[in-house]
């Protein structure tokens, strides 16, 4: 559906849609770490739901990639790589692992929270983008939330024996630096959002296929409970592989991936509440001082400034 589309059959304006698409995909990002950390607790494999997300997904979005192969073919390889390996089979993996070791409320800090400062890295690094101050002040401040969560993390696991707490935040950082990749892809491969959905899940699919045909993975998803199996069809395919796999794409589109990033800065709130009050995961105070300082970091380095509707 074109910007126009939108506009003339709706009346809302490209801008809003951009900003309603990106709500709507904060909100499903926060369930989507909850639905993590109850699948790594369940009889399902970080493989089996891996085939939720991107086999099942892929299948779906099959004709839509067909129907894309001649613009996905013009696209430089570089950016659809970048697309696979950062929000593809090697996200996945981090974010499910570090789900072992560190509670939602670190995943949706670190993983969410944190990808503007690898985004910007990129930017300056191999785009030579200049800094705002107010950009360079927000990139500090999710430094320095990013070093408290480590810093107290670190001190009570010193003080708690056989505590690998740490070694989830380091993942989750790992997991943020491959979402930096993506975004960056997908933003500079110019796709439109079903194309560059259908791209990721089908080469994804593709890639778990060849492994699940060699012997090197195996699925265990018929001998899980059904309303394990259910939940996790709802949250990874419908959720997150359908409606993210638009919402995201054409947020960054319609808004730009600062402001973008900007409105996602409610997603670790939502990430630590929703550990809270859902999974009943204590709140420490390194995620307490990370969250106040991450959040307020990510709306500066986005460059929003505080007038009324900056965002439309």
């Amino acid at each position: 559906m074109t910007t126009y589309a939108i506009k003339r059959y709706s009346g809302i304006s490209p801008n809003q849609g951009g900003v309603i698409a990106a709500l709507v995909t904060i909100l499903i990002w926060a369930s989507w770490l909850i639905s993590m950390k109850i699948g790594v607790g369940s009889q399902l494999s970080t493989i089996d739901l891996a085939v939720l997300r991107y086999g099942f997904t892929g299948l779906v979005l099959f004709p839509v990639f067909i129907k894309a192969l001649p613009r996905i073919r013009k696209t430089p390889k570089r950016y659809l790589s970048g697309i696979v390996f950062g929000a593809g089979l090697p996200f996945f993996y981090l974010s499910s692992l570090g789900m072992h070791y560190a509670p939602v409320a670190d995943a949706g800090l670190l993983i969410t929270g944190t990808f503007p400062l690898f985004v910007s890295f990129a930017a300056v690094a191999f785009y030579r983008e200049k800094l705002t101050q107010q950009r360079a002040w927000g990139l500090v401040l999710i430094l320095v939330g990013v070093v408290a969560i480590l810093y107290l993390t670190a001190l009570n696991t010193g003080l708690n024996a056989g505590v690998d707490h740490w070694k989830g935040d380091i993942i989750f950082l790992c997991a943020s630096a491959s979402w930096a990749l993506f975004t960056v892809s997908l933003k500079l491969s110019g796709l439109r959002p079903w194309d560059a959905a259908a791209w990721l899940c089908v080469s994804s699919a593709g890639i778990l296929l060849a492994g699940l045909l060699s012997g090197i993975w195996e699925i265990t998803i018929m001998t899980a409970p059904f309303e394990q199996t259910l939940y996790q069809i709802f949250v990874q395919v419908l959720c997150v592989g359908l409606i993210t796999g638009f919402s995201y794409g054409f947020a960054v589109r319609q808004l730009g991936a600062e402001k973008t990033s900007a409105i996602g800065a409610l997603t670790p709130v939502l990430a630590v509440l929703a550990g809270l009050y859902l999974l009943g995961e204590p709140v420490q105070l390194a995620a307490w001082l990370g969250l106040g300082f991450i959040t307020g970091g990510v709306l500066l380095a986005s460059g929003v400034r505080l007038r009324k509707h900056s965002l439309y």
